[in-house]
């Protein structure tokens, strides 16, 4: 009974919230909403800002950049065939007691009707063994590469057979020799032979195959010697995106004329070409404005621009020749790069529409 009486003083003894205590509990809860609004829309302000000036900014690289107009067009030289091989070539002798045999061969052959077949005995001299006089002259200044087919009756090491070139008649002082990479025994093999210096081939007029090693007897087969046209420039059409800001266009320096911008130069205006063997940045570039213009160096609106792009600054090895995939990327100052991709056709000509 005792406990029953303490529980029912208890209840007696307990009271109700008073109003004031009410008052301050609900303005309590009003401050903290009020702080969480605040917050909040805060947040929501700053994260509205923050878009407008990415937005702000991605319009004005848009309204920095360009955009292609027209054709790709390439400016190229045509292959020049310095030997078919459908004939026989001139052999050397080695003083008065040995000359190779130089006969068409007209069986064992890769193109056309024959091959050039050249029987060198035991007693022949490292020495230029044959040659092919052209029957004009041939300008082999602007291409850097040649192609032929080749075989050895006995495997080589590069450099035992050359190419030469020359500008006088049965090849009396050569212009460049160029190494022959290695052969296996009894198999045709096509190469490609880079040419370190054209400067001088305006006027080709023999073709020589020089042996440097003297292996002994052999029999070597040539077939179809080809300078590889190629592609010396390409044109590109440009013109502002939307109308929007200046583009400075001004032209680099090629001093030393390597085709490779001068690294001192201040332009801003960077071409990088790329293929499967290279990379080659900062391209030397010229422009022409196509129409109508204000004769500064500013890409405005309403202005076209034709951009040059000069590849002799390419790799001797790796011209743009038939069937090379290239990628070439204009970067601007500011504004997003443009990338033109293109496909050299397997017939090359002076001029070509890439698109």
């Amino acid at each position: 009974m005792a406990f029953r009486s303490d529980l029912l003083n208890q209840a007696r003894q307990e009271r109700d919230v008073t109003g004031l205590e009410t008052a301050i509990i609900l303005i309590a809860f009003v401050v903290v909403a009020s702080v969480f609004a605040f917050t909040v829309r805060s947040t929501g302000i700053f994260s509205a800002e923050r878009g407008k000036e990415t937005i702000h900014a991605r319009r004005a690289g848009a309204r920095s950049s360009m955009e292609l107009k027209g054709s790709i067009v390439s400016n190229s030289v045509s292959n020049q065939t310095l030997s078919t091989g459908d004939s026989a070539w001139t052999a050397v002798a080695f003083g008065s007691t040995s000359t190779p045999t130089s006969t068409a061969d007209t069986t064992d052959k890769k193109q056309g009707t024959g091959s050039g077949d050249l029987v060198i005995n035991a007693a022949y001299a490292a020495q230029l063994a044959a040659y092919s006089d052209l029957s004009a002259t041939v300008d082999l200044s602007s291409i850097d590469s040649i192609t032929l087919w080749v075989k050895s009756a006995t495997s080589t090491t590069a450099g035992e057979f050359e190419i030469v070139l020359d500008n006088t008649a049965a090849c009396g002082r050569s212009l460049e020799n160029i190494d022959i990479p290695a052969l296996v025994a009894g198999t045709w093999t096509s190469v490609t032979l880079g040419i370190s210096d054209n400067s001088d081939m305006t006027a080709i007029k023999c073709v020589g195959f020089n042996i440097t090693t003297d292996n002994g007897a052999q029999t070597v087969n040539l077939d179809n010697i080809v300078a590889q046209g190629q592609a010396t420039s390409v044109l590109i059409t440009r013109a502002n995106v939307l109308e929007g800001e200046l583009i400075d266009l001004s032209e680099p320096g090629d001093s030393d004329a390597n085709g490779l911008s001068d690294s001192d130069s201040n332009h801003t205006l960077i071409v990088t070409y790329t293929d499967k063997n290279q990379v080659v940045r900062d391209v030397y570039w010229t422009k022409t404005f196509v129409g109508q213009n204000d004769s500064d160096d500013l890409l405005e609106a309403g202005e076209k621009m034709e951009l040059t792009v000069n590849l002799t600054g390419l790799s001797n090895s790796c011209p743009v020749i038939g069937h090379t995939r290239f990628d070439m990327e204009i970067r601007a100052e500011s504004g997003g790069s443009i990338v033109v991709e293109r496909t050299m056709p397997d017939l090359i000509d002076t001029v070509m529409n890439l698109n």
